[in-house]
């Protein structure tokens, strides 16, 4: 990686200080569930996004959640961590996406289809396929605001016209010398992120290379279905499911009760 680029990313300005701790705490041996309430707790921009998030209409929860325990019960600690991380990004210093064409709240809808279908695809019945994941289906295109980061730092004013999402990464690769997501895992060990997710993230668009394939097909699938330009047909990650003998008939009913495309 070109020096100039590799002193943008280690000058990118870095999550909140209790995204350090967290991340410590999910490396180590043993998890310490108490201890990452009591992270969460005391930031008070993670505890009350992260509540807002637990809380909201699609869920269905019959009664409000108030606590991060409660968080931790009803949806597991990979899925707090990603709520975490989603929350330190929008108290995120950098939200200029202009170079893609969209806006920073765009950016996070995008990501949010995203979350939203892997988890109504995998969450009930395959749930072994996102727990390796550690997060990181929240944050999907983080790689995207590392780019944009990385342009305006070397004053450079190029527009990204890709919107397939594996074109684009060649295209940011031939404009700046790397994919979003490569300069996203530059990034994610900066911030001692565990290999397997930064791994993931690596490989969501070749999943045979993967530390775990499997799942990281299920990340192609969320990819290639809710793009930053559009969401594409649910025919498009047919072959993707076929290949890896991924469960077609619970992502499409998640594709259809994202989009309300029924057949």
């Amino acid at each position: 990686m070109d020096k100039f680029l590799l002193y943008s990313i280690e000058s990118f300005p870095p999550l909140r200080e209790s995204i350090d701790k967290l991340n410590k705490l999910y490396n180590a041996s043993e998890v310490d569930t108490k201890a990452i309430e009591r992270v969460v707790e005391s930031d008070p921009i993670l505890y009350t996004d992260i509540l807002h998030y637990a809380n909201a209409p699609h869920y269905g929860f019959r009664h409000p959640i108030s606590r991060i325990s409660q968080v931790i019960t009803l949806f597991g600690q990979t899925t707090l961590r990603g709520m975490a991380i989603v929350a330190a990004l929008k108290a995120h210093p950098f939200t200029d996406l202009r170079a893609y064409g969209i806006t920073i709240e765009e950016w996070f809808g995008v990501m949010e289809k995203q979350q939203h279908f892997l988890e109504l695809w995998l969450g009930k019945n395959h749930r072994e396929l996102l727990e390796p994941l550690g997060g990181l289906p929240f944050i999907l295109e983080i790689g995207r605001l590392v780019a944009a980061y990385a342009l305006m730092f070397t004053d450079n004013p190029y527009r990204f016209a890709k919107t397939s999402p594996e074109e684009l990464l060649l295209e940011e690769k031939n404009i700046i010398g790397s994919s979003g997501d490569e300069l996203a895992c530059t990034l994610f060990e900066l911030w001692f992120f565990d290999a397997t997710l930064i791994d993931s993230l690596r490989h969501s668009f070749n999943p045979a290379s993967a530390i775990e394939p499997k799942a990281c097909a299920a990340l192609k699938c969320a990819r290639t279905l809710f793009t930053l330009g559009s969401t594409e047909p649910f025919e498009t990650i047919v072959p993707i499911l076929e290949h890896y003998s991924l469960d077609a008939n619970d992502a499409l009913s998640a594709y259809q009760t994202i989009t309300g495309k029924r057949k």
